[in-house]
């Protein structure tokens, strides 16, 4: 049985029937009437409603943040600048630049603007770390990302490592056989090692990221260094890790990471089996 439709609803459709009929005539058959499978919403023949203006602002300005137009620290033009130029009114701008702010890709600065904001990589992944350092196996799970983390950055830097990075890694080396023969802790000899490794990767997100991750394992490297030798070793693997990136060889610079970091593994208490390296 047909659902009856209310009479000033009717009239309307009849009369938009007519409008598009006429304006069809001539032309063949014109344009079909509404579908009513929606129910009363279905049958008022209005235009669909475009998208919010200030979502197109949204898009237009993550995009060209996203492709590096609008760089970090690149100040956007004022409010009535920018509707202006996007043909908008300033509401749709002001309700866009608060969606980019809270998402945070820009920030505000009092007296001076809005402005790009810089990556924050190393406020999220010391977030994440400080959450996964609590407990001892969570210590482990931070090994590992730091070892897929430092592994892909050896193998990056033995292809893109320019002349200024390897004289870094030589210097660290260098610094930490003086520590090691001088009965030294080279603890800083070995973090300055692992940042210009970092460095070398040439990707600036990889090496903020092992540079956090770095700082959390301070206490387990100090009890590698402490232990007999094994200043020694670190030197001997840091060395190795050197000559892979200067001979240009990515997959022996990659092994030769993950066999260095799998020594801390060891130390935390990991099961030996399947890992290479000393102890055994």
């Amino acid at each position: 049985m047909a659902r009856s439709v209310p009479t000033e609803r009717a009239r309307a459709i009849l009369q938009r029937l007519v409008e598009l009929n006429r304006v069809g005539s001539g032309l063949g058959p014109g344009p079909l009437p509404p579908n009513d499978e929606d129910g009363e919403s279905g049958l008022a023949l209005t235009p669909v409603r475009r998208r919010r203006l200030y979502e197109d602002v949204v898009q237009q300005l993550q995009s060209l943040i996203a492709s590096g137009r609008l760089e970090p620290g690149d100040q956007l033009p004022s409010e009535r600048a920018l509707a202006d130029q996007l043909a908008v009114s300033r509401t749709s701008v002001r309700e866009a630049l608060r969606i980019l702010e809270a998402r945070g890709m820009l920030e505000a600065r009092p007296g001076q603007g809005l402005f790009v904001r810089g990556r924050r990589t190393e406020e999220i992944v010391s977030i994440l770390a400080a959450y996964l350092v609590r407990e001892r196996e969570s210590f482990l799970e931070v090994l590992d990302v730091r070892e897929a983390l430092e592994r892909k950055a050896a193998e990056r830097a033995a292809l893109l490592a320019t002349h200024k990075d390897l004289d870094a890694l030589k210097a660290a080396v260098v610094a930490m056989q003086e520590e090691v023969l001088e009965g030294k802790l080279a603890l800083d000899s070995d973090t300055e090692f692992h940042r210009a490794l970092g460095a070398a990767s040439r990707n600036e997100v990889l090496s903020q990221m092992l540079d956090t991750v770095l700082g959390l394992m301070t206490q387990r490297r100090r009890e590698v260094f402490n232990e007999s030798y094994g200043g020694i070793l670190m030197l001997h693997q840091h060395a190795g890790i050197y000559r892979a990136i200067k001979n240009r060889d990515a997959r022996l610079a990659g092994e030769l990471v993950s066999t260095h970091l799998q020594e801390l593994g060891m130390a935390a208490g990991r099961p030996h089996h399947g890992y290479p390296g000393v102890g055994h």
